[in-house]
C-alpha cells in the first residue's frame, strides 16, 4: 500500500527539514525540531526493523523458559516462577500483529523476571547452565535493543 510507514515519516522529514525549520527564529524551536527529527528517524527504523527483531526475542524467551523448565528439577522456587505458563507454540503465523507480540514479549519477560529473582543461591550444574543461557538471552537482547537506538540526533 503507497504510501508506506516509512514514505510517510520520510515526507514528514522533508516537510520539517526543508519548510518549517528555515521559518523557526528561536534556538528553542530549532532544537525542539531538531529533536522531531530525531524522532522521526528513530520511528522510521522502528518500522523497517523492530517487527522482526520481536520475533527473535520472543523465540528467544521461549528457549529460555523451556531451558529453566527442564533445569527446575526439585527447586520449588524455580517450579513457583514457571508455574502457569504455557510453552506449547501458538498459532502459527509468519506475521503476527505488533500487539500481539508486544503482550507475548511483556508476558515471557515477567516470568523470565520471576526466575531471576528466584534463583537459587545454591546452584546445581543445570541451574548454573540455565544462568549462563539467562545471560546470554540478555546480552543479545541488549543487542537487540541497540539495534533500534542507533539512530543519532541530526
Amino acid at each position: 500500500m503507497r504510501p508506506t510507514p516509512a514514505e510517510i515519516v520520510e515526507g514528514l522529514e522533508y516537510n520539517l527539514r526543508a519548510d518549517l525549520m528555515p521559518e523557526l527564529e528561536s534556538p528553542w524551536a530549532k532544537r525542539i525540531a531538531g529533536n522531531m527529527l530525531w524522532a522521526l528517524e528513530h520511528l522510521k527504523q522502528r518500522l523497517t526493523e523492530e517487527h522482526a527483531l520481536a520475533v527473535e526475542e520472543n523465540a528467544d524467551l521461549r528457549a529460555v523458559l523451556v531451558s529453566a523448565s527442564s533445569a527446575r528439577g526439585g527447586n520449588a522456587q524455580l517450579a513457583d516462577a514457571l508455574e502457569g505458563i504455557d510453552l506449547a507454540p501458538g498459532e502459527a503465523r509468519e506475521w503476527p500483529a505488533p500487539e500481539e507480540l508486544t503482550d507475548e514479549n511483556a508476558r515471557l519477560r515477567t516470568v523470565v523476571d520471576a526466575i531471576v529473582e528466584a534463583f537459587p543461591a545454591d546452584r546445581d550444574a543445570a541451574a548454573e547452565e540455565l544462568w549462563r543461557e539467562i545471560l546470554g538471552y540478555i546480552a543479545r537482547q541488549t543487542d537487540r535493543d541497540g539495534t533500534l537506538i542507533e539512530v543519532t540526533p541530526g
